[in-house]
């Protein structure tokens, strides 16, 4: 699912207090935060996938296409997302 403007807001501010501004994979600063996305779970298996308790965001690089993965509610973007769903 895309971010909406303030997730994505809340992603950017998050990654520059983290120093997170290149690709880990390349060293490129061409990561596409426009592209950002929630990926409702990543599940273990024999898990039921019923919440998005393990959500997390994916920041591809517009440069190699490697794909890093953040917990969204770490990010702080998790919260906003159940509270626009009424959860």
């Amino acid at each position: 699912m895309s971010l909406s403007p303030e997730q994505r807001s809340v992603l950017e501010e998050w990654m520059r207090s983290k120093e997170i501004v290149r690709c880990p994979a390349c060293g490129s600063g061409r990561l596409r935060l426009s592209e950002a996305a929630y990926v409702r779970a990543l599940l273990e298996e024999g898990e039921e996938d019923l919440t998005e308790g393990g959500g997390v965001v994916k920041v591809p690089c517009g440069n190699c296409g490697y794909v890093m993965l953040f917990d969204a509610e770490s990010v702080g973007i998790r919260g906003l997302w159940a509270e626009r769903r009424g959860l």
